[in-house]
Formats: C-alpha cells, structure tokens, sequence
C-alpha cells in the first residue's frame, strides 16, 4: 500500500490522461479544416473529396483533350499502322520500333494516354495517406475528449484547492506559512483549513539514499460529499496522486453502494475493489454519454473511423484499439512525445470504455459502402475504357494495349476493394464520392469535348478517305486555261 492509504485507509484512484494528440501533415491539416469546419463528419468528407477533384480538375480536362487530339492523330496513322502490322506480325520488337518511329514523326505520346491514370494513382495514394493520418487523428481525439469527461466526472467528487509548493531558488511562498516539527521519529502532520479544504501537511522518513525529510500535502474538502481526495510532493512539482474516503463514499451512495460489493458471479469483493468500481462507474458512464451524443456515425456507418464491415464494432476492444494505433506517437502541449499504447493502456481502455457494451457488440457497417466504391469504380473504368477503345487499338502489334486495360479494369476495382476492406468509413466516403465524380466528368467530357471536335474529326475523316479523281484534275486545268484565252480575245 501507498503512505497514503496506510494513513488514511483511503484508496487510490487513478485518473485517464488526456491532452495529447497524433501530428498531422498538410493534407491531414487541409481534411481537418475543411470536414471540421463543415461540422457533419460524413459532409465534411463528401465536401473534402469535391475540393480535392476541383483542384485536380482543370488537369484532368486538359489531360483529356490532349487525348482527343492524340486520338485524331491516331486516326490519321491508322492505315500506316494496318501496314506495319501485317508487315511485322511475327516481329513484335521490330513492329514496336516502327510503331514508335512513327509516333515520334507524328507527333503521338504514349504518355498522355498513360498519364491520366498515372495521375488517379498518385492522387489515391495521397489521398489515402492524408485520410489515415487524418481518421487516426479524428479517432483518437474522440477516446481523448471521453477521457475528459471521464476524469471531470471523477473529479467532481473531489476538492478544488490550491496547490501550495515550498519555496524555490529563495523564493518565498507568501500564501501559506508552513512549520516544519524536526527531530520526530514518527510521521507528523498540520491541518490548515482554508475556504472550506482542509491542508494537511505530511512529512515522511527519507527514502533510502537520501537525508531530507519527505514532505506532502493532502487536500480534502469538508464538504461530507466531497468522498475524493489528492495528495502531491511539496518538494518538486509533480502529478496529484487521488484516493477515496470509503466512509463518505458509501454515506453518499447510500443502498446503491451494495451492487459494488459483489463481482459478476455474486461472489463478496474487498471494500477497496468496490470503491474503485464505484469511481470507474461514474466516469464511464459520462465517457459514454458524451460519446451518445457526439459518435462519429454517418448514415447506416456507427463509427465511420473504422471499415463499413459487420465484423468489426463502433467501440472495439483493446487489441483493435492497438492494432489500429500501433507504433503511432502522440505529441503533449508541451512538445513532449510519447508512444500512444503507453498512454492508453489495455486496463484504462476498457475502464473507460465499460458503459458502450451494446457499441462493442454492434456491427459497425453492412459493406453498403465497399460495394458502392467497388461499383462505382467498375463502372468508371469501364466508361473510360470505351472512350479509349480506338486510341489503344493500334498501340500494339497482338492487341496487348487493350488487353492491359481490360486487366486495370480488374485490377483497380480490387485495390479499392483492399483498401475499403482495410481503412475506414471515411476513405471509403471519399472512394465513392471520387468515382461518382470521376464518372461525371467522363461522361461530361466527352460529351462535351466530342461536341468541340466533331467537325475536325469529320474533316480528318473525309481527308482520309475522298480522293481526286484525274479527270477531275485535268478538268480544272482546262477551265482554267479556257478563261486565260478569253480574256486574250477580249484585248
């Protein structure tokens, strides 16, 4: 047992710490700004993915145009290539060289063909590395904020006194005199009483090592209610160390205090275990209430921090809790950082989170969004893969070009699917709303665009394919040597 619960026959009670939060990077910085200034969480990041495709928009649509006109130029190499083919069908080396020579003397770039999804890649990639820093972030604040109130719940039961210190460096303490009795053998104490808290002053035997007497101040309300107390070193500042009074604790609970006194199977617990259940209900139960009221739900997902899945749960137990936080560190207002799983350790994790049983039974999502994102995606690939179809015709000698993307119209749907699978509600959100959009502007684009380059592809076709005929030719010189001769006669 502690001095303290020696002397006092009080018991400790610990608080959560609070007060510390993982670093953002600038994207992380950018999705807080916008989601938390929106207020909905779900708004938030369905405005977040609209402000990140307007910003990439204007490329997009350059990117497209730039194909439109690869796509002319393509047409136009059109029969060459047909000859180049059957020319090389059995020398796809020697076809590719060709093939490129003819690009370079054209003016084509395989690369803006490519670019468009070179750049959906790396946007994705970002875009997912800003939203998991961001949701462990968003996440974390949460279980911080119920620490919060869990510990303001507790310390309503407690005193607010000063916290009185010796002096330092010479300096003097002019709010309170203290005297010190030397030469004792036993621990001694003086009670200052001031605006209903009682001070009481405790000096302690040295520790091993050291000359100088221990010296502590207990702080304790007068108020019968008041069943919390702290005690704190008046030699260094350092963090108050709490206990309960049981005697004005089971006054104050009256008949209620009888349900701590037994475990789940009914069987008779010590005194101390009932007050420390006593104090953990009263926090839990504020911890809970405040996340009721403030939860990161949106729509059919409970906690959209975590994957749109059954088998997972709004409130997870301590291993889900680590394993999405694993070798993540916090920063303190002070600067000071620490590993988080040191700061939330598995007792005070479940202490804080023993009033949410039916959130950490729930199902946190019915894959409702993992099939939309998946879908969506599919669709888009798709949409895109048709507007491509005569650009990737002609890229390869055995139609490899359009077999490539026919494999990235699988393959994109399932990394999407990981990742929906893998990371949160929220990335998921923003794959949805990322591929609505991405559909739109194609759908728009081409419509639009194919509307801007219909005549120049209708007069590139009829150059390809009307051709002047001699008579034609020679006509057209005869009319013209007829005039030349008239206006000869006519001098």
């Amino acid at each position: 047992m502690s001095f303290l619960t020696t002397l006092l026959s009080q018991y400790g009670v610990s608080l959560l710490k609070e007060g510390f939060s993982i670093g953002l990077d600038w994207l992380g910085q950018f999705a807080r700004v916008i989601i938390e200034g929106v207020g909905v969480l779900g708004a938030g990041i369905i405005v977040f993915t609209l402000v990140l495709k307007a910003i990439t928009l204007p490329f997009d649509i350059y990117q497209r145009v730039k194909m439109r006109k690869q796509t002319l130029l393509m047409r136009q190499m059109q029969p060459e290539l047909e000859k180049l083919q059957q020319t090389y069908a059995n020398d796809k080396n020697m076809y590719n060289q060709k093939m490129m020579e003819l690009y370079k003397k054209n003016g084509y770039s395989m690369m803006g063909a490519c670019l468009p999804m070179i750049i959906s890649l790396v946007i994705l990639i970002v875009a997912f590395q800003g939203f998991r820093t961001y949701s462990q972030y968003a996440n974390l604040k949460m279980y911080v904020s119920m620490s919060e109130q869990y510990n303001a719940a507790v310390l309503e039961h407690a005193p607010d006194g000063k916290d009185f210190h010796l002096p330092v460096d010479g300096q003097e303490n002019d709010e309170l005199t203290i005297t010190w009795v030397d030469n004792f053998e036993t621990t001694e104490r003086v009670e200052h009483i001031q605006e209903g808290i009682v001070y009481t002053y405790y000096t302690q035997n040295p520790v091993e090592g050291k000359t100088e007497r221990l010296k502590f101040m207990n702080v304790q309300a007068q108020d019968e209610n008041k069943f919390l107390s702290y005690m704190y070193s008046l030699d260094a500042v350092s963090s108050r160390s709490y206990s309960v009074d049981s005697e004005r604790l089971k006054a104050v609970m009256g008949e209620e205090y009888d349900k701590f006194t037994v475990d789940g199977e009914g069987n008779q617990i010590s005194e101390e275990l009932a007050c420390k259940n006593v104090i953990k209900k009263i926090g839990a139960t504020a911890a809970a209430e405040w996340y009721r009221e403030n939860d990161a739900h949106f729509l059919w997902v409970k906690n959209i921090w975590y994957p749109d899945v059954s088998y997972q749960h709004p409130i997870q137990n301590y291993k889900g809790f680590s394993d999405n936080f694993k070798n993540v560190k916090v920063t303190y207002p002070d600067g000071t950082k620490k590993d988080l799983l040191n700061e939330i350790d598995g007792p005070s994790y479940e202490n804080l989170v023993s009033e949410l049983q039916a959130e950490s039974k729930a199902p946190n999502g019915y894959f409702i969004l993992i099939i939309l994102s998946i879908g969506l995606m599919v669709l888009s690939q798709f949409v895109s893969m048709r507007s491509q179809k005569e650009t990737n015709q002609y890229q390869t000698v055995d139609g490899s070009g359009a077999k490539t993307q026919k494999m990235m119209l699988i393959m994109m749907p399932l990394i999407y699917a990981v990742f929906a699978f893998m990371y949160s509600g929220a990335f998921s959100i923003y794959m949805v709303m990322s591929s609505a959009v991405s559909l739109v502007v194609t759908l728009l684009s081409n419509l639009i665009i194919g509307a801007i380059y219909k005549k120049k592809e209708h007069d590139t076709v009829k150059q390809q394919t009307v051709r002047k005929l001699p008579w034609m030719k020679d006509g057209a010189q005869t009319e013209k040597k007829k005039k030349d001769n008239d206006r000869k006669n006519k001098r």
